[in-house]
């Protein structure tokens, strides 16, 4: 697919940051995820799933092109500030050229005059001279070298810098790899519409955390701490809760389709209302499970 069609299926223009994509693909996924279509409509469910691996690679490929316009625009900064660096040393130095140009040419000047007043032999002017020259010479010289090492010394740290930032970026290259959060400390944390997808929180405390309409496919969450968490409308399409804790947990609206919940702890957790489940649990595996009222599921 073309990187322009890729823009138009998720409604952005050229200047799209990443977040942008992020939010556009997380508000496609949940439209054509087919879990969300009836199964018996066989013909919905196939167009479903292939717009869902279209949707897929445009997310890929839009991704790439905001990191690349991101690395590009550091770069062209990078550039654009050595170059003022050395314009600006270049000023500083014809600036310091010319006052001496002129205080030479002043003192030239009074020589003269003095010379015709007091009517020195020509011998003499010229010694003189000589010995301002070589005097002029070797009080301008140091300042040259040093301008010269100068501009040495910063086209090194330029180098330096350029290949620094070269391997830096080399080595943060593998950006689509997720960080793994097993054991995090997220204890009332605002993760509202968040994208986990994949992610590893085994382990992690999320109690009272706010997971309201979070994207949490496929995540990890084994032995995780969700006491007292919001998971109002999120989507834990096939993740792994084995022996978490969602004791007094909001599960309403929340779509649990292929997770595994074998272990977990339900009890107390909000479900529905009166005897009406607004949970979706197709098949999910609660063996071993301490249920909302507090029974053991077998």
């Amino acid at each position: 697919m073309h990187i322009d069609q890729c823009y138009k299926l998720f409604g952005l223009t050229s200047n799209a940051t990443l977040e942008d994509v992020n939010k556009a693909y997380k508000l496609l996924a949940l439209q054509w995820h087919p879990d969300r279509i009836p199964r018996e409509n066989v013909q919905l469910q196939l167009q479903a799933q292939e717009k869902l691996k279209e949707i897929n690679h445009a997310r890929d490929s839009l991704r790439k092109a905001a990191e690349q316009k991101e690395s590009n625009s550091q770069a062209k900064h990078s550039h654009h500030k050595s170059h003022q660096t050395t314009n600006q040393s270049n000023r500083q130095y014809h600036q310091h050229q010319t006052r001496y140009q002129s205080k030479y040419q002043s003192s030239q000047s009074t020589y003269q005059s003095q010379q015709q007043t007091s009517e020195r032999s020509s011998e003499s002017y010229r010694s003189y001279q000589s010995q301002y020259q070589s005097k002029a010479y070797q009080s301008y010289q140091p300042y040259q070298s040093s301008h010269s090492h100068q501009q040495t010394s910063k086209q090194t740290n330029h180098q330096d810098e350029s290949n620094t930032t070269s391997q830096q970026s080399h080595q943060a290259a593998p950006k689509n790899q997720k960080p793994d959060l097993t054991g995090a400390d997220f204890r009332g944390a605002n993760l509202r519409e968040k994208y986990l997808e994949g992610r590893n929180l085994s382990y992690a405390n999320l109690s009272n955390a706010d997971l309201t309409d979070a994207f949490l496919h496929r995540v990890n969450f084994q032995g995780a701490n969700l006491q007292g968490a919001n998971l109002f409308r999120a989507n834990l399409f096939q993740a792994n809760l084995q022996n978490a804790d969602l004791s007094g947990a909001n599960l309403i609206g929340a779509d649990l389709s292929g997770a595994d919940l074998s272990g977990a702890n339900l009890s107390g957790a909000k479900v529905g209302f009166g005897e009406k489940i607004m949970v979706k649990l197709t098949n999910v595996n609660l063996k071993g499970a301490t249920m909302p009222n507090g029974s053991i599921y077998s």
